[in-house]
């Protein structure tokens, strides 16, 4: 399969495209996707709904190439979602806590309740501390060792959903007004770069811009400090096919995205080649 990205720029006078490399079916509702730092992926599966807490949820491992490498690698998770990695430890949000899990074998060490939190969803590790976007109440959480405190809660974080850690700032996506927004400086203060997503959910960067998915189907293309810097070029809307999709991975010219349903991992090829003149 291939799309062209032709409504934005990926450089200046140049186009993005997405190509195909593989795709693994058989999981069971997955929403993340993380590097194992080992050359391949673990991919978190709910194995139900996302506020169930039916202890069924488990994490599954996967090969560079989309093969499945072990199934339930680590298991007895609710509702898992969002990863990240830290000093060797693997921490994974679970509706209300964050699990850690040693990353070398899949066992786990321990479950960090977060008081209060109504829907942990992406985690991300910020100057050594785990940072953990609650949904259902406007607030990022922090996590350091062992300690929770709140980071950051403000109105403009509702439904906050998708982290991704920049090298002076944290973008953050919002489900609730389609933001991206930028947090920045000691103060954490708070900029709207972006609005007007529908659901904005995981975030990456590529390509010069970023790829934004939107539950529950939708993948779009945003290049910052363009002309075109308000606008973004819808890539996938597969909604009425019933493939949707959660969080996405980026790495180097790669994007990996786990389907909620229905129950894949798919993995693309981005590139710059074609002179955006060329696209009618």
């Amino acid at each position: 399969m291939f799309v062209s990205l032709a409504a934005s720029l990926c450089l200046a006078g140049q186009t993005p495209q997405m190509t195909e490399l593989w795709r693994l079916d058989g999981l069971d509702s997955p929403e993340s996707i993380i590097a194992d730092g080992a050359g391949g992926y673990i991919v978190s599966n709910i194995n139900g709904e996302a506020t169930e807490r039916n202890w069924r949820g488990y994490l599954a491992r996967i090969s560079a190439d989309g093969e499945l490498v072990e199934r339930h690698w680590a298991t007895s998770l609710r509702a898992p979602k969002g990863m990240a990695i830290h000093e060797g430890r693997l921490f994974v949000s679970d509706i209300d806590h964050v699990v850690e899990i040693e990353l070398a074998t899949g066992t786990l060490l321990s479950r960090h309740y977060l008081e209060g939190a109504g829907f942990l969803n992406d985690l991300v590790v910020l100057d050594g501390v785990v940072l953990a976007a609650d949904s259902a109440n406007s607030r990022i959480y922090a996590l350091s060792d062992g300690v929770v405190s709140v980071w950051l809660e403000d109105e403009q974080l509702a439904g906050v959903n998708g982290l991704l850690v920049e090298e002076n700032r944290l973008l953050v996506t919002t489900m609730s007004a389609g933001d991206i927004l930028a947090v920045t400086g000691p103060d954490r203060t708070i900029s709207r770069l972006l609005t007007g997503l529908e659901n904005a959910d995981g975030i990456g960067a590529i390509a010069g811009g970023y790829l934004i998915s939107q539950w529950p189907g939708r993948l779009s293309y945003w290049a910052e400090n363009t002309t075109r810097s308000n606008d973004t070029a819808l890539i996938f809307d597969e909604v009425e096919a019933g493939i949707y999709m959660n969080d996405l991975l980026t790495e180097g010219e790669r994007v990996l995205i786990p389907h909620w349903q229905p129950g894949e991992v798919s993995a693309w090829q981005v590139s710059c080649g074609r002179d955006a003149s060329t696209d009618h």
